[in-house]
């Protein structure tokens, strides 16, 4: 009986640790996460809308207007230069709204008023079609080209570098041409 009551009581000490232990997919996102540090990205968890919504996500019962967000991990490659020039964007992808490239669409309200964005959208459009299909929104910055991965489980290393290198050639196609609009105004 003595040994009934040890073992229960080295249960109930020990198991809240045992719940702190991460999950495998835990582990699994924190090594995809740090070998992109490694490859140069950073990596924030940002919102973004929903585009293509059923009626019921659209209102409550009552009438309320809903705007659904996501959540989702950003992979962010610096770029080499602020963009000055260039606008900040981001496009979706679904169907529902201002359309960018076939399957993307312009977040609502964000569509930039500058006249160099045809010159990204012709720039980037060949990269896009590249894309992983968990790749949900693409954000350009004044600092940071990003992809919002939506890190399934069957993405591992091979994927991340791939993604990474997608990126990094984005970075360098939006780099030249802010340089070449640099150089033309001068």
């Amino acid at each position: 009986m003595v040994w009934l009551i040890v073992i229960v009581i080295l249960l109930v000490a020990f198991g809240p640790i045992l719940w702190l232990r991460p999950s495998a997919r835990d582990r699994r996102l924190t090594g995809l996460r740090s070998q992109a540090r490694r490859e140069g990205l950073q990596v924030e968890m940002r919102r973004y809308p929903k585009v293509d919504l059923a009626p019921e996500e659209r209102v409550t019962a009552g009438g309320k207007p809903l705007a659904p967000l996501l959540e989702s991990a950003v992979y962010l490659k610096p770029l080499a230069r602020k963009l000055r020039e260039l606008p900040a964007w981001r496009v979706l992808r679904g169907t529902n709204g201002l359309p960018a490239w076939p399957g993307w669409v312009f977040e609502v309200g964000t569509k930039p008023a500058s006249p160099h964005l045809h010159r990204v959208l012709d720039v980037l459009a060949t990269l896009v079609e590249r894309l992983p299909e968990d790749v949900v929104a693409l954000e350009c910055e004044a600092l940071n080209f990003g992809a919002y991965w939506l890190e399934r489980p069957g993405n591992g290393p091979a994927e991340l570098t791939s993604l990474a290198g997608l990126l990094a050639e984005a970075a360098a196609q939006l780099a030249a041409l802010e340089q070449e609009l640099a150089d033309r105004e001068e």
